[in-house]
Formats: structure tokens, C-alpha cells, sequence
């Protein structure tokens, strides 16, 4: 047996795995995939920003608040949720998306040549 955030897996059925386990593993690779291209990315972009230690932590900081948790790009950090979809900028309701999609907003920003309209944060107003 295997444990998998949770899933008790036998080993013998990795041959033809349970659809939930391929889902979370699926899911786990896309995630920590679009987590360290934004943060090279960033890197790049917002090289200044990385240059000292005082600077790093504050846009360190930034960079995970865009994520469910903040507890940075740490693999397995925190047990899968059934429903993954329902956290950080993918959440369908709009209370719980908003606030990641200002930190993302707020960390573009940062980049050269970012777009006046991301100065001001979303809000709910209706």
C-alpha cells in the first residue's frame, strides 16, 4: 500500500490506477508546474526585487500570496482538498478568487512594462 494525501493505494493497481489518485497526481503537476514558471519568471522580470535579502522575503511573501495557504512552493504541503478547484484564482465563487487575483495583479505590477489597470485592485461592488 501507498498513501497519497490521504488515498490508501494499493500498489498492485497502479497498472491501471483509480481515477481520483491520477486526478490529484495530474493535478499536483500542473500546479507546482505553473508555481515554479511564475516564480523563474519572476525572477527574470523582477530581478531587482530578488537582488537583496530585505527585498526577496517582502516579494517572496507577494509571490505566495497568490496561492491557497501562502505556504510557498513547497511539494505536499498541505493535504489535497476533494475539491481543488474550489481554492486560490480558480475558485467559481468570486469572494474567495478575488483577493489571489489582486496579490497576482499586485505582483505584475512589479514587471516592466505592466498595464495601468492593475494599479487599482478589484473590488465587489455588486
Amino acid at each position: 500500500m501507498i498513501t497519497w494525501h490521504g488515498m490508501e493505494v494499493k500498489v498492485a493497481s497502479l497498472s491501471d490506477p483509480p481515477l481520483q489518485l491520477m486526478c490529484s497526481l495530474l493535478w499536483e503537476l500542473y500546479e507546482l508546474n505553473f508555481c515554479y514558471e511564475l516564480l523563474m519568471l519572476d525572477r527574470v522580470l523582477a530581478a531587482n526585487l530578488w537582488s537583496s535579502d530585505e527585498s526577496q522575503i517582502g516579494h517572496q511573501t507577494l509571490l505566495y500570496s497568490i496561492f491557497p495557504g501562502k505556504s510557498g512552493l513547497v511539494m505536499w504541503s498541505e493535504s489535497l482538498p476533494q475539491e481543488v478547484w474550489q481554492l486560490g484564482m480558480c475558485a467559481p465563487d468570486i469572494k474567495v478568487s478575488l483577493p489571489y487575483f489582486n496579490n497576482f495583479c499586485e505582483l505584475l505590477l512589479t514587471w516592466p512594462g505592466a498595464p495601468t489597470h492593475l494599479w487599482t485592485p478589484t473590488k465587489l461592488d455588486g
